[in-house]
This record gives structure tokens, C-alpha cells and sequence, in this order.
């Protein structure tokens, strides 16, 4: 699957829609990594706020794996094997590639509050590798749901529209949720201390994991193609 891997890394500018995708992608790294940082500076860095965005995936993978996905449909292959090769390689270079967009937004973050306070802000290692984690997770369910989606949508155009459908949703229940009472929100507190705080981004990972390893099967199952069988 590895090799499957890099050929769909080597098609991603194009996935991605070409030159103008790719500056809208390098304008929103920038905004997240560096514009956001210098006018927030400190505070900025909570527990919250850094595992909001480790949820960045979401935004960045699904439009590319759909792309790959919903845009190669005609070519997946007939045979188990290479289709099962097929599918994951394009799941595994949107989780490749929304995990190391989340990961230049941080470095650019660090430098850039680095610059405008004179000082890094150093974390916890459990905080680092419980970001780490969740990130990666998020990768992994954001990349596997896109590919969910397009292979059963009709278009590409379609998988989109659904996907930006769901994140529009999980918007406002976000808000909702924040506009709760504090009796209501503090169930849904992000733990401050570095033990704790793993201790969350491991179950949260766990969870994430689950589901991205069920929707990957369910992309795997609806790629099948449809047996007719006539009963004589």
C-alpha cells in the first residue's frame, strides 16, 4: 500500500484543483499559522483552543480524497486486492496530507509567536504527543469519511456538497453547545495538565480511530462492484 501511497501524493496538486487550489490552501496555512497567532499571540495557546486545531483535517482532507476518489471512480480495479490497495493509498495520502498541514500550521504558529513575543511557548511532552494524536486520528476520520462519501455519491460535486453540508452541521452544534450554561459546558472541559491532558487525547484518539477504520470498510464495500444473480 505504501507505493499506492506516494502515486497519490504525486497526483495531489491536481486533487487539490490545480494552481489556484493550491494558493487557497497556502492562503489558509498562513491565516491558521501565522495571522491568527500574531494577533491573538498567548492567548491563543489553551488546552481548547490547541485541540480545536487538531480537528484542521477536516477541512483540509476531505475535498482532495473526494476528488481522488470520486474522480478516478471509472478506474478502480476489478480485482479485490488492487482495489483494496487502491482505495487505501488515496485514504492514506489525505491522512498524510492533512497531518502534516495541521503539524506547519503549529510549527508556523510557534515561530510566528516567537517572533511577535520573544519567547516560545513550551508545552508539556504529554500535551505535544496528545496533540499528536488527535491530529492524526482526525486525519484518518476526516480522509476515510470523504472516501465514504464519494464513492457512493453520484459526482464529485455531490460528495462535496454532502460533506460541506456535515461540517456546516457540526458548526452549529458547536455553537449551541458553546453558548450553553457553564453547568452544561464544564462537563466538556479539555483538561489543562499534561498527564490529563493525554489521558483525554487518548480516548478521544481511540474513538476517532474506530470510526475511521469502520467508514474506511464501508468505502471498501459500497467500491464492490454490484453482483446481478437471476434466479432460473
Amino acid at each position: 500500500m505504501g507505493a499506492s501511497v506516494v502515486w497519490e501524493l504525486t497526483k495531489l496538486q491536481r486533487h487539490m484543483g490545480g494552481t489556484a487550489g493550491v494558493t487557497l490552501y497556502v492562503l489558509g496555512i498562513l491565516v491558521l499559522g501565522v495571522l491568527a497567532p500574531l494577533y491573538f499571540g498567548f492567548a491563543l495557546v489553551s488546552a481548547r483552543v490547541l485541540l480545536l486545531y487538531t480537528f484542521l483535517p477536516v477541512l483540509f482532507a476531505p475535498p482532495v480524497v473526494a476528488e481522488s476518489v470520486g474522480g478516478e471512480k471509472e478506474l478502480k480495479p476489478e480485482n479485490p486486492a488492487q482495489r483494496r490497495e487502491w482505495l487505501y493509498g488515496k485514504v492514506g495520502a489525505g491522512v498524510i496530507y492533512g497531518w502534516v498541514s495541521v503539524g506547519l500550521i503549529f510549527a508556523l504558529a510557534g515561530i510566528s509567536m516567537r517572533l511577535s513575543e520573544g519567547r516560545f511557548f513550551l508545552m508539556p511532552m504529554q500535551f505535544v504527543a496528545g496533540l499528536v494524536l488527535v491530529s492524526l486520528a482526525a486525519s484518518f476520520l476526516a480522509a476515510s469519511l470523504a472516501a465514504a462519501v464519494a464513492i457512493g455519491a453520484r459526482s464529485t460535486k455531490a460528495a462535496k456538497r454532502t460533506m460541506r453540508q456535515g461540517l456546516l452541521l457540526l458548526v452549529i452544534i458547536l455553537v449551541y453547545l458553546s453558548r450553553q450554561p457553564w453547568a452544561w459546558t464544564r462537563r466538556l472541559a479539555v483538561p489543562e495538565s499534561g498527564p490529563r491532558f493525554l489521558e483525554f487525547a487518548l480516548v478521544i484518539s481511540v474513538v476517532l480511530t474506530a470510526l475511521a477504520v469502520g467508514l474506511a470498510r464501508l468505502a471498501l464495500h459500497s467500491a464492490e462492484p454490484a453482483e446481478i444473480r437471476l434466479n432460473l
